[in-house]
């Protein structure tokens, strides 16, 4: 593959993105699991409601694939999560909240896809102060987990 195909498809990708979904992304100073441990106290810190880790490298594992670490942890407030139920209930479909964490080529990310692209896919009118709460939420909990690093 020449450079000018390389160009190509990195612009094609970057394009897709910018359409897809607002994926908001941070680098961890930390390997995966500190950075995981970081966040996941933080969440119980502050009193949400922590559900699980899902350990994506670990059941890819146990079927004999090989990935790189990859952690989502699965958590929500509570009474935030619930007032976006009772404004529209298929927003359901996105919770609980989650953060992932990975490592790509050695370095570690912080991700989340940014509760405010659930207004246009979930086409909600009156939620706009809930769906800002969530947001803030995330960006917190990411950016409070950073500083502590």
């Amino acid at each position: 593959m020449n450079f000018k195909s390389i160009l190509c498809l990195g612009m094609l990708f970057c394009i897709s993105v910018s359409y897809s979904q607002n994926l908001s992304i941070y680098k961890s100073k930390k390997g995966v699991d500190e950075t995981t441990q970081s966040i996941v106290q933080l969440i119980k810190d502050r009193g949400l409601e922590y559900f699980e880790t899902v350990d994506h490298d670990k059941i890819a594992k146990e079927r004999g694939i090989e990935i790189p670490p990859t952690k989502v942890i699965l958590f929500e407030d509570s009474a935030l999560t619930s007032k976006l139920i009772t404004c529209q209930q298929t927003t359901a479909l996105d919770l609980p909240l989650k953060i992932l964490v990975w490592e790509e080529n050695e370095d570690v990310y912080i991700g989340f896809i940014n509760p405010s692209d659930m207004e246009k896919r979930f086409m909600l009118n009156d939620c706009h102060d809930t769906i800002e709460a969530l947001s803030r939420l995330m960006i917190r909990l990411v950016t409070d987990v950073m500083r502590a690093m």
